[in-house]
């Protein structure tokens, strides 16, 4: 009997450990480059324009195949990005307020980057690609920067 009550301790503190170096282990790094790609959300500049602005970017008709539209690439995009590093994607691909060069969107003639960058904002919700992001919910907080 006092065999069984002193493995217990040490199996606890095994048990622990092992839980406490694998979270460490895998920390979440979301960066461009690290934990996401160079440009994260790149295939999303189309969607963005043509639901904002109504324009195609791409100089060529814009697909409506199943599978193949702007909308459709833009959500595998956010689909394939870890879902803790989701709400880092989107905030990368808009950018910051301050920094105009920080964003993927560009002005382009008769779509200016504000409109763009607010309708960005909600590609993870219900209405558009509707992914988990590291909030465990279809949205992501804080993005006004």
């Amino acid at each position: 009997m006092a065999s069984k009550s002193s493995i217990s301790p040490l199996l606890l503190a095994t048990v622990l450990v092992s839980v406490f170096a694998a979270a460490t282990a895998t920390g979440p790094y979301c960066y461009a480059g690290m934990g996401l790609p160079i440009n994260p959300l790149e295939g999303c500049r189309e969607y963005v324009a043509q639901q904002t602005c109504g324009i195609s970017i791409s100089g060529s008709a814009v697909s409506t195949e199943p599978g193949n539209t702007p909308r459709d690439r833009c959500c595998k995009e956010l689909y394939d990005a870890s879902q803790h590093c989701r709400c880092e994607a989107v905030r990368y691909f808009i950018g910051r307020r301050s920094d105009p060069n920080s964003s993927v969107l560009k002005d382009l003639p008769g779509c200016p980057r504000e409109p763009q960058r607010d309708f960005a904002k909600v590609l993870v919700t219900p209405g558009h690609c509707n992914v988990m992001t590291v909030h465990n919910a279809p949205y992501c907080l804080g993005l006004d920067i």
